[in-house]
């Protein structure tokens, strides 16, 4: 059987397609790993957002809130939850000015090249970022 050089052309330009989108997945990952990466950083996002509300209490206070419940009760302070599960971040004191923020993720963070420091690099799972409250320069 032979093929005319219309069949060639468009078997070819099916090759270069199906090439193009093969090295696009394996070069961008899958859309399922770039939402995983999404959901990511939409909890650190949320984690930093109560150790900001947690620095205002303290800042406000003098002391650190007991508990999640506590720090959420403040005008204007909404504490987010996991996008997935639902369930709540985890935060507790372990110190006089030190407190552990915790949340669970799908993926290890990717490492900073440029700066070399992520202060919010977390592995795959469980982890807790263990922080010390900014104090405003007058405390």
């Amino acid at each position: 059987m032979r093929f005319s050089g219309r069949q060639r052309l468009a078997g070819l330009v099916t090759l270069l397609v199906m090439a193009a989108v093969i090295t696009g997945v394996v070069i961008l990952s899958s859309p399922a790993e770039e939402r995983a990466k999404r959901l990511d950083l939409r909890r650190v996002s949320d984690l930093q957002g109560m150790q900001n509300a947690v620095n205002f209490y303290f800042s406000e206070r003098g002391t650190l809130p007991v508990s999640v419940e506590e720090l959420s009760k403040q005008p204007g302070v909404r504490i987010g939850s996991d996008p997935v599960t639902g369930a709540a971040y985890r935060y507790r004191t372990s110190g006089a000015e030190q407190f552990e923020l915790c949340g669970t993720f799908d993926r290890a963070s990717a490492p900073r090249v440029l700066t070399g420091v992520d202060l919010w690099a977390h592995p795959a799972g469980e982890y807790c970022f263990t922080r010390k409250v900014t104090k405003r320069p007058s405390q």
